[in-house]
């Protein structure tokens, strides 16, 4: 089986609703994709792609792993009014289908696979 990795930039899925970003990365996963996505996802975004994934496991599709890296600085005042505002949010995010992704190990600072 061979194993692809995709980058996915933040201009991507910043057009998107929330329903249009979690089908499009079902259905990248569910090619086999593993996906590395430049801006991290919300704990909400995370949440929801995981709920969604349960209602589709099979035994053809068996779910997904997902690692988010989040920036480690606390948020200030100005950090949330960017967010608030649209701004970008900080990190990395990995997804990928678990037959491909047998184990993922987080650390501070890195996502081995």
């Amino acid at each position: 089986m061979k194993i692809e990795l995709e980058f996915i930039s933040s201009d991507t899925l910043a057009p998107k609703s929330e329903d249009d970003k979690m089908k499009f990365i079902l259905d990248k996963i569910k090619d086999n994709k593993i996906l590395v996505m430049e801006e991290s996802l919300t704990t909400t975004e995370e949440s929801r792609l995981i709920e969604a994934t349960m209602l589709m496991v099979t035994k053809k599709f068996p779910g997904i792993e997902i690692s988010t890296l989040r920036e480690n600085t606390a948020p200030g005042i100005r950090e949330k009014i960017i967010r608030l505002l649209g701004g970008k949010r900080g990190g990395l995010t990995v997804i990928g289908p678990s037959k491909l992704i047998k184990r993922v190990k987080k650390e501070p600072e890195k996502i081995s696979m």
